[in-house]
């Protein structure tokens, strides 16, 4: 066994490297480099993999580069944000199809569907057109036999409860 009588009741002073501060303040550098990193590429994603609230503060720039380059009333300004902070929480701005987002300008260049009208007054609204989700069906090819079939008609013919023969 090692002898420990002689450091047993003894303070042994800890090493402590060049770079810790004895102050007793703790240095949240690598920590704050860290978050700069992250805050800089938040705004880089694609607009379907922004959180929440970095698409509503996009929303929110969309609305004031509007209302600048449109010379829009601050009210104006104020309900195009609301219409669009509706359409998000309505999801209709959630795919990559309804807005247009630069991820190097870090900005929304297009909302599809939304229009502005502009009333008798000189006021101006804004509308967001809802996409209907329409089912298409495809004809049979003219060349097979029997000629064009109606949409909505069955590609096989005979009894749909026997399996087909495999010819």
């Amino acid at each position: 066994m090692m002898n420990t009588s002689g450091i047993r009741n003894k303070t042994v002073k800890k090493s402590t490297p060049a770079d810790v501060d004895l102050s007793g303040n703790t240095s949240f550098a690598p920590l704050m480099n860290i978050l700069k990193k992250e805050t800089e590429s938040a705004f880089r994603r694609p607009w379907h993999r922004l959180e929440r609230g970095l698409r509503m503060n996009r929303l929110r720039k969309f609305s004031d580069d509007e209302a600048k380059r449109l010379k829009l009333s601050e009210q104006e300004k104020n309900n195009l944000f609301i219409l669009l902070n509706k359409s998000l929480e309505k999801k209709l701005l959630n795919s990559k199809t309804s807005v247009i987002y630069d991820q190097d300008e870090e900005r929304i260049t297009e909302i599809k569907g939304l229009v502005m009208h502009r009333t008798a007054t000189g006021e101006t609204l804004f509308q967001l057109l809802e996409r209907k989700n329409a089912v298409t069906f495809r004809r049979r090819p003219s060349g097979s036999a029997g000629g064009a079939a109606p949409a909505n008609s069955l590609q096989s013919s005979g009894d749909p409860s026997k399996p087909k023969s495999q010819d």
